[in-house]
């Protein structure tokens, strides 16, 4: 339940625009979105303040209000944070996992094969998304935990297609279970290097290009899974270009 009308569509526009619905470069407009959540200008004012301070949206005097695209650089940088956070994630799991939500973590892996196996990337993508929150369940660092979800709706707008993400289901299990193993048998280093590793790896092509070229990872509403270069979105103008 929400606490207040700013609340509710903070909420909401973050939403959007983790999902896509709200695409990276996108004009955001206060007229617009207080008729379409049904609210006065102010709520909507103080909900992109706070996402302003968050780095979902950037507000540009004179200029506008606009959905933030990440660089192929800058998408690199949180891919090299979320990189060591999911590390330390794995190492904190081997300290304080017991038996029962070893049971648990069992069973989710075990859940996520079949998708693979049959190329279900619907099915593969909630067990990915359940894999992962089973670790920071166990984890049990909240703060750990929030800075990491943070990261993930900054990188989540910039996916793969569905025929490109299918062809990694295998593999991509195949690396949880290296994990799981290195976890259960309390192998701190190769379960904090294999979390490490799943993760850059996913931001690999971002990593690669980033130094070579200034665009934007490209857009793609349909799929999460690895950022890839292809084409530059809208830019939103400059600080220099709006004083």
């Amino acid at each position: 339940m929400f606490i207040s009308a700013t609340d509710r569509v903070r909420s909401e526009i973050e939403a959007r625009i983790v999902n896509g619905t709200m695409p990276p470069g996108a004009s955001l407009d206060e007229s617009q979105l207080s008729e379409l959540f049904s609210v006065s200008r102010t709520p909507v004012r103080e909900a992109l303040l706070q996402l302003a301070t968050l780095g979902f949206v950037r507000i540009i005097p004179r200029s506008g209000i606009f959905v933030v695209p990440l660089s192929a650089r800058e998408l690199a940088s949180l891919f090299e944070v979320l990189a060591q956070m999911e590390s330390l994630a794995a190492k904190l799991v081997i300290h304080r996992i017991n038996e029962e939500q070893i049971n648990m973590l069992r069973k989710v892996h075990a859940g996520g094969k079949a998708a693979a196996q049959s190329g279900d990337v619907e099915a593969f993508i909630e067990y990915n998304k359940a894999f992962h929150e089973a670790l920071y369940y166990v984890c049990s660092n909240s703060f750990l935990v929030e800075q990491i979800l943070h990261v993930r709706k900054r990188i989540n707008p910039y996916r793969t297609r569905k025929a490109d993400y299918a062809k990694h289901l295998l593999e991509a299990w195949s690396e949880h279970d290296e994990l799981l193993d290195a976890i259960l048998s309390k192998d701190e280093a190769t379960a904090m290097s294999l979390a490490s590793r799943h993760v850059l790896k996913s931001g690999n092509d971002v990593a690669e290009l980033g130094g070579a070229m200034g665009g934007h990872a490209v857009f793609d509403t349909e799929y999460s899974g690895m950022p890839r270069m292809s084409i530059e979105l809208p830019r939103v103008p400059s600080r220099r270009h709006a004083a």
